[in-house]
């Protein structure tokens, strides 16, 4: 019978989903936060475990265990599963219908501050201020940016205290942020960049000199940031920051769960 895992021992299943290679960040963190919902087999000592958080679904522990196929009914349509191995795939592939999600990995490890300064070395247009993200500004990002980052956190003051933030702002108005996607643990985070839609902001650099000037700080403070791409052109840009070693991976989207 599949349960649901009590949200304050969330991260005691850390260990369940110590096999996954992408996103790892983003599992530790749903999981030290006690975000989402969790369903397990066993409440005890938990084989198989799904992490139900916003667009994701994470699968987690054996699937040849005798309830992988009940955790698989729990698995919600209209959302990106991760398996943890092809093991775990080839076993839902039959049983849920799936389309690969194409996502990029980066490696961290060429970060650079002497990168960082090239990129800084470009000056921003006249009327556009670099600055670091305090709880005033916090508390006038554009809403069109704001969930972004923002549902990681329990509040604006918890955003400026665990989080770390670069922006551009026009006189009062935020048009790029570049940040921690969610609080930082282990001296590591998951690096989010973006900016207004307003065609007239683009190719400014100035998501690129707010995210320099966050990875600059970040390696400075000995803070790794990661990144992982859902589509070409935040690839690109990956690589401009100085993100390396690009590596193709494939979510799921669940279009239809047969089992439900």
């Amino acid at each position: 019978m599949i349960v649901e895992y009590p949200k304050s021992d969330h991260h005691k299943l850390i260990p369940l989903f110590s096999n996954h290679k992408y996103l790892t960040i983003l599992i530790k963190t749903v999981l030290k936060e006690r975000e989402g919902d969790i369903f397990v087999d066993n409440v005890e000592e938990p084989n198989v475990a799904l992490i139900s958080y916003k667009v994701y679904e994470v699968i987690g522990g054996d699937s040849s265990n005798e309830m992988a196929l009940d955790l698989l009914k729990c698995v919600t349509e209209n959302r990106l599963i991760h398996f943890p191995d092809c093991d775990w795939y080839k076993f839902a592939k039959d049983k849920l219908v799936l389309a690969p999600y194409p996502r990029t990995k980066f490696s961290s490890e060429k970060l650079s501050i002497e990168r960082a300064d090239e990129i800084l070395e470009k000056k921003l247009p006249d009327g556009y201020k670099l600055q670091k993200v305090d709880i005033d500004i916090v508390k006038k990002i554009n809403p069109k940016l704001a969930p972004a980052f923002l549902p990681f956190f329990k509040s604006q003051e918890d955003f400026v205290e665990r989080g770390l933030a670069y922006c551009i702002t026009e006189s009062d108005f935020i048009i790029s942020i570049a940040g921690s996607a969610m609080p930082i643990y282990d001296n590591e985070y998951e690096l989010q960049a973006i900016t207004d839609p307003n065609p007239i902001y683009r190719r400014k650099g100035l998501a690129s000199a707010a995210a320099a000037t966050l990875i600059k700080e970040s390696l400075e403070k000995g803070i790794t940031p990661y990144w992982d791409a859902d589509n070409e052109i935040s690839a690109r840009f990956a690589l401009k920051l100085g993100f390396t070693k690009p590596e193709a991976y494939d979510a799921y989207l669940c279009s239809k769960n047969p089992l439900r």
